[in-house]
């Protein structure tokens, strides 16, 4: 199956990567679009307001109702699905618009929001619904105002606060820690984002490290400290949702998304991927494609 790619929605009065709209207006500017697969360019932030329904997310249900929130990640994919009996608010950004200075870089890679990219689940926020209202609302005024200099910086601001008060809905005492820059932090965010950039390259996390100018064991250390795992585990899984990614989106036999990922062949894939997730690449697709 090839998922088309959902390109991003600006407004016309700017070019700057963010975007927040009310559902009703979505569904004019898309509706040919959001009811069947596609892959986001894009994050996503859904705020309920009013009334329940279900959106398919990465082909698995996601049960959505008034005050809470669903946060959806560049490269999943979504479905949207008849009939919309809720009304929610949606705000759309990219990871270069949001990541101005070291301490939103950080907490973009370390926030427990963005930690587990490609699982999704809803977030409970009736603690601070008034609150996301109010911001979302100021947002979508903002952009409404013809562009000026400093606007990204305005809008910047607004989402960084739509984002703390996620951070606390979902773990309210992490939060003065989640915006305390620290030297292991950066070293997590910033080994994150190079192998994000660089998974078709096959490193080791040696390789990784040594082309940001670290050691091995201060990687280590600093995933420990922060992550509580180690930073093998954790590019395992990245490659992992890379591959389930490929074998259900992309439509890409295993051969070539060997290529793609740097193995030096399809039967060092298999290999891997049947030791993290008890299935080869073709039962995986297979039982996938059966649920």
């Amino acid at each position: 199956m090839n998922i088309p790619l959902e390109p991003f929605m600006h407004r016309s009065s700017t070019r700057l990567y963010i975007n927040c709209e009310n559902l009703d207006r979505v569904l004019e500017l898309r509706q040919d679009f959001i009811f069947a697969p596609h892959e986001l360019s894009f994050f996503s932030i859904h705020l309920f307001t009013e009334g329940e329904g279900t959106l398919n997310v990465d082909f698995n249900p996601i049960q959505v109702v008034a005050k809470e929130v669903l946060v959806l990640f560049k490269n999943q994919v979504v479905e949207w699905k008849d009939p919309i009996d809720y009304n929610a608010k949606v705000i759309i950004f990219t990871e270069d618009f949001f990541c101005i200075d070291e301490m939103h870089f950080q907490f973009f890679h370390t926030s427990t929001i963005f930690k587990y990219a490609g699982t999704c689940k809803s977030i409970n926020v009736n603690n601070h619904f008034d609150e996301l209202v109010l911001l979302f609302n100021i947002i979508n005024q903002e952009l409404n105002k013809p562009y000026y200099p400093k606007q990204q910086y305005v809008l910047n601001n607004y989402l960084f606060n739509v984002l703390i008060f996620l951070e606390c809905s979902l773990n309210q005492s992490a939060v003065e820690e989640k915006l305390t820059v620290s030297h292991e932090k950066l070293i997590v965010a910033k080994f994150k984002d190079f192998v994000n950039k660089n998974l078709n390259k096959s490193y080791s996390v040696k390789m990784y490290a040594e082309e940001l100018n670290l050691g091995l064991r201060t990687v280590e250390y600093a995933f420990q400290k922060i992550e509580n795992t180690t930073p093998y585990k954790w590019i395992c899984k990245r490659i992992v949702m890379e591959i389930s990614r490929c074998l259900l989106y992309k439509d890409l036999p295993v051969n070539a998304i060997s290529y793609r990922l740097g193995f030096k062949e399809a039967n060092h894939l298999s290999i891997f991927f049947k030791r993290q997730t008890g299935f080869t690449p073709l039962e995986y697709k297979n039982r996938y494609t059966k649920d």
